[in-house]
């Protein structure tokens, strides 16, 4: 071997992804070290430099190790480069080629892969080049392998992420199912207050008012999780951000939905946010923080604007009165003809004009009476006789809702199972056209079958988990609303607060004329059970 440049380096590349270690690769970043360190000192290698990169892929080059080696190169620091093998170089075989074909040779820097018995002092391996196609063809069947695995995952319900959210714990006996925690509690209360009314940044104040904890500063002290945009003064500091995020994030209702994201393919690594009907939505995987009826109603308050400007007490009706023909929210308007009196109108009209949407309003007095009378005819059937009125929202028998729940999981059971199926034969057929036992057309008629298949599947798999929810949820929705109810014996004054507690939404639509006399349609959306009629 000719004697080394003294005042260069030998460089030793170490490289080891997840896809390596989910491989069954035991080439741990220990072990390269080791062997890199044997090779250089049997065959007089001196001068030597390790550059690892932990945790990153061979189809991405821009690891910071690596980088960091390729700029040493380019300034001519670098006499030799040495790796395990042609693997942990790179996994993409254009690049791994341009680099030991054409970057190494043109600044004279011998490369060595050990195990694949490469060495550019021996001249040129015709075997290479194919060995960087194999490894490249590998790395796709492995990312494949990986895909199919977190598919079957999240189509069993289980929790992917490296941390709990906020309000859940990672269960002791399988940490991919979620268990409340000291900080349920919160999230429970924070739903209230955006049930009452709140905004996100007024939620965020009394948070930070009571010295609670931020979800950041909670892992950072629980898991000793470190955020440099963070430091330990802000442990408290809560924002309308931070509010939002756990208000509008559905895993409260005890859903469990993943794949809201995935790359592009196996070598381009950058995450593309996935359309809402391709996230994998499993339900009652987890213990519940708050209602399916609660929920929508606060995506309903938190969607909504709240100008900066001073309260108005008048305005109870504040963010619940829907126009019933654009769908956007009515304003309050003081009525500068009558002292006495004001009106909602839609704000679309009232801002656009009747190109947008028609000039319909209700006075603050008629809608006030209207909803009161409606609420204490509820309270009076309620207190009369509780059960029946349950009864009577829930709309169907106990016996009737038990066998059509039997039904559902049984052929939800059958569909999770042949979705299984299905990925594990695409898995095979893929690896079946590689090495020539199917031709190219017969996997894609056979593919293109079964992912037919698989999207019918999952779109029947959503829509009984959707009515498994709607099942289960129904009788219950309608006792809590009973519940609810049942603290009033009779209504006096309506509140904010009050009008909160109890309505989702009123929708007021066009007056219309009958006999001379102006009809106002209004229908009244309660909380949990929405528009009924009793």
């Amino acid at each position: 071997m000719e004697k080394q440049r003294f005042d260069k380096i030998t460089a030793l590349y170490c490289r080891l992804s997840r896809d390596d270690e989910y491989s069954g690769d035991s080439a741990s970043i220990q072990t390269q070290k080791a062997m890199l360190k044997r090779y250089a000192e049997e065959n007089g290698f001196t001068n030597c430099e390790y550059f690892i990169d932990d945790g990153w892929s061979g189809t991405n080059f821009e690891r910071p190790s690596f980088k960091r080696m390729v700029s040493e190169i380019e300034a001519g620091r670098v006499e030799a480069v040495i790796v395990k093998d042609l693997s942990r170089l790179g996994r993409e075989y254009l690049q791994t080629g341009y680099y030991t074909e054409i970057f190494f040779p043109q600044r004279d820097v011998r490369f060595i892969a050990v195990n694949d018995n490469v060495d550019t002092v021996s001249g040129e391996n015709d075997f290479a080049p194919f060995k960087n196609i194999i490894n490249e063809w590998y790395a796709k069947v492995i990312s494949r392998k990986i895909r199919s695995a977190i598919k079957t995952k999240a189509l069993n319900g289980e929790y992917m992420g490296n941390f709990a959210p906020y309000g859940y714990a990672k269960s002791p006996e399988d940490k991919h199912k979620l268990i409340p925690n000291e900080n349920a509690p919160t999230v429970k209360r924070m739903f209230s207050m955006a049930l009452e009314g709140m905004t996100c940044s007024e939620i965020a104040n009394i948070l930070k008012e009571e010295h609670i904890l931020t979800p950041n500063a909670y892992l950072r002290d629980t898991e000793r999780v470190t955020n440099s945009s963070e430091t330990r003064k802000f442990h408290y500091a809560w924002s309308n951000t931070s509010v939002k995020n756990i208000l509008s994030n559905p895993i409260y209702t005890g859903d469990m939905v993943n794949r809201k994201y995935a790359t592009k393919s196996f070598k381009d690594k950058r995450l593309i946010r996935l359309s809402e009907n391709e996230w994998i939505r499993v339900a009652g995987t987890h213990e519940a923080l708050v209602s399916y009826e609660d929920f929508e109603t606060v995506q309903q308050r938190i969607s909504v604007k709240k100008p900066f400007a001073q309260p108005n007490p008048d305005n109870i009706f504040k963010g619940l009165i829907k126009c019933g023909e654009c769908g956007k929210n009515f304003v309050y308007k003081k009525d500068i003809t009558s002292k006495k009196d004001h009106k909602y109108m839609c704000s679309w009209y009232n801002h656009y004009g009747k190109e947008w949407c028609t000039p319909h309003s209700v006075s603050v007095s008629v809608i006030y009476d209207l909803v009161l009378n409606d609420l204490n005819r509820h309270i009076c059937f309620v207190n009369t006789n509780k059960e029946a009125y349950i009864n009577h929202l829930a709309g169907f028998s106990d016996k009737q809702s038990s066998d059509e729940k039997v039904l559902f999981q049984k052929e939800q059971d059958k569909i999770k199972k042949r979705l299984s199926e299905i990925c594990e034969i695409i898995q095979s057929m893929y690896e079946d056209k590689v090495f020539k036992r199917i031709s190219a057309e017969r996997y894609a008629v056979m593919s293109q079958n079964l992912e037919r298949e698989e999207t019918n599947l999952k779109e029947r798999l959503n829509e009984i988990q959707r009515n498994l929810a709607d099942k289960a949820q129904q009788t219950k929705s309608a006792k809590e609303f009973a519940d609810l109810l049942e603290q009033y014996t009779e209504i006096t004054e309506l509140n904010e607060v009050l009008l909160n507690n109890l309505i989702q939404k009123i929708v007021i639509h066009e007056t219309s004329d009958n006999n001379e006399n102006s009809i106002i349609s209004v229908e009244i959306y309660y909380r949990f059970i929405g528009k009924v009629k009793v």
